[in-house]
């Protein structure tokens, strides 16, 4: 979809139209970013377990902004290598094909994105924000004892957990300001103000528009519930790391959101993260310890892994 065709549903003459009332024509999702294209690319890449290495490269080759993210990531001390990576089919050997096609997928959501103003909530600082929380809940999702999702999955539903800031951002903005607005004046969670102001939040609508999108249940419906994971329901865990991850990020004040969420204190004492330790299957408290120095170790070179591919 070009970018001439991203314009705002809500506006123009006539009476002011709910978010529901939005939402419900069918021209709604037409007029937010599509990621149909970009999934599409995903799933042929993952799909396919003889996919050459040369044919991804030729893929990253042709788009430089690609090229120059892939090598970034390879050379970040997060995979520290021991001699600098300068070879895309280096580093696409050295990276391996998972964060390669996480890469690649985050590189093209945030090019669809990137026409959208706002002077309330910078977008690349947004993206920083979302990337940083797919790595953390793909990092933290590897230490649990059972996992239900790959690890790209894990990835994706942390990168779109706060994808319904966007949708509201093209479908309402005069709505999207409101609530940035009162959200900061206020100094609380976004969530809060747009029930209040809208009577749904930006994770139900994330959730529906990631349904438009064509992804899968088990990913947006973690992310419709990422604010409410106490619920009881099958996807109570994945929303409670949804949750944990969101909330780290905004402890080390890896980019913006536009909500303020209490992340101070002790961070294994968070309630989160209790629930988060159930899934992990320690049998000793020397367990817990170690498991929580390598989180930690994981977690410090996050900052600088999502500045490689946010630029």
């Amino acid at each position: 979809m070009s970018s001439s065709a991203l314009k705002p549903l809500a506006g123009g003459h006539g009476p002011k139209k709910t978010i529901f009332e939005l939402i419900a024509d069918p021209r709604a999702s037409q007029h937010l970013p599509s990621l149909s294209s970009v999934l599409r690319e995903l799933e042929d890449l993952a799909g396919r377990n003889n996919v050459m290495i040369q044919e991804i490269s030729r893929l990253i080759r042709s788009d430089q902004s690609l090229a120059v993210r892939i090598l970034r990531l390879a050379n970040s001390a997060y995979f520290a290598p021991a001699e600098p990576i300068l070879d895309v089919d280096q580093a696409l050997i050295y990276l391996g094909l998972s964060h390669v096609r996480t890469t690649i997928f985050t590189t093209r959501c945030i090019e669809q994105t990137c026409n959208i103003s706002s002077d309330l909530l910078p977008w690349k600082e947004f993206w920083l924000h979302e990337v940083a929380v797919g790595f953390i809940t793909r990092i933290l999702s590897q230490h649990m004892e059972e996992r239900s999702l790959t690890p790209e999955s894990y990835y994706i539903m942390g990168l779109f957990h706060d994808i319904g800031k966007l949708a509201l951002a093209y479908l309402a903005p005069d709505d999207f300001t409101m609530v940035l607005t009162q959200a900061r004046e206020r100094h609380c969670d976004t969530s809060q103000v747009e029930f209040e102001l809208l009577g749904i939040d930006h994770a139900t609508l994330g959730a529906w528009y990631l349904q438009q999108q064509g992804l899968p249940a088990m990913v947006f419906e973690p992310i419709r519930l990422h604010h409410a994971w106490k619920i009881e329901g099958r996807q109570a865990t994945l929303s409670c790391l949804l949750c944990l991850a969101d909330k780290i990020a905004h402890r080390f004040g890896l980019g913006t959101s536009g909500s303020f969420v209490e992340a101070g204190g002790d961070m294994f004492a968070w309630e989160e993260w209790q629930q988060y330790e159930k899934r992990c299957d320690h049998k000793s408290e020397a367990e817990v310890e170690r498991h929580r120095g390598i989180i930690q170790t994981e977690l410090s070179h996050v900052p600088d892994l999502i500045h490689q591919i946010v630029t």
